[in-house]
């Protein structure tokens, strides 16, 4: 994994907000669990989980981080798709007498070294030796961030945590963004989109792999690849998110990239 590429640090997400879940906490749970793609009985107090939620054809509406701290319930999420996670679950919220509140809460977000991380804060994805981590707070901006936006984006994208925005709604089902791997219970009981999702994981034959792949920057993109989310250019890199047969793969087709695969396992 080009670690070369990949800063660890913290920055203000300016572009995620926090909503906050009000009601009873047992059916704000009951609610999350029949709706999001993770396993809420498995989220502890003062700790996340990221997930995300489907419609009824398995394709993904929206992705999150949910966040259990000192007993109230929150949602980090990216500004772009904030209307259609509250249209998605609205429809349920009132069967729970739950409601969804924005908050003035500010985001961090963190990545660091798993082994040499200090960060007391809450993580909720982890390849290999790095870890995404999140912190959410009253406090004004007190610190210069250490990452810029290219930074975080980089960092994620060469983690194979596909960043999920507003037009890449109804395009994917999990399994083409690896987050069958990462946000996915298939052990949990029923969700929305469940039947299709646990299809495809179960009697699918996936022949294609989800990877993020470096090139240098002046070396054009194979018209063969497509592009799935932002190409960047980093470090006189292009770093994009791509699928590859796998028995290209195997027969080492694109052998010119250097391609990131996910570590089943971390």
């Amino acid at each position: 994994m080009l670690k070369n590429l990949i800063k660890t640090g913290f920055m203000y997400l300016d572009t995620y907000e926090v909503l906050k879940l009000i009601g009873d906490q047992e059916k704000i749970d009951a609610l999350l669990q029949g709706q999001v793609t993770s396993d809420i009985s498995e989220l502890p107090n003062n700790d996340a989980q990221i997930s995300c939620l489907l419609d009824q054809k398995g394709f993904i509406q929206a992705d999150f981080i949910i966040v259990k701290k000192e007993n109230e319930t929150l949602i980090v999420i990216d500004k772009s798709i904030t209307k259609n996670f509250i249209k998605q679950l609205n429809q349920f919220t009132q069967f729970y007498q739950v409601d969804i509140k924005t908050t003035d809460l500010i985001v961090k977000g963190y990545i660091a070294k798993e082994k040499f991380s200090n960060v007391k804060n809450f993580t909720y994805f982890k390849h290999g030796e790095y870890s995404l981590s999140i912190e959410v707070s009253k406090a004004t901006k007190k610190e210069t961030s250490q990452l810029s936006s290219l930074e975080w984006k980089v960092g994620n994208k060469l983690l194979l945590n596909y960043l999920f925005f507003e037009e890449d709604i109804n395009k994917y089902r999990p399994n083409e963004l690896n987050y069958d791997k990462s946000r996915i219970s298939f052990d949990k009981g029923c969700f929305r989109g469940q039947e299709i999702v646990a299809r495809v994981h179960y009697l699918g034959v996936n022949r294609r792999e989800f990877v993020s792949a470096v090139i240098p920057k002046n070396n054009v993109v194979s018209s063969e690849l497509k592009i799935h989310g932002e190409t960047l250019e980093y470090l006189d890199h292009k770093i994009f998110n791509t699928h590859i047969k796998r028995d290209e793969l195997e027969n080492n087709k694109y052998a010119s990239m250097n391609l990131i695969r996910y570590q089943d396992s971390n």
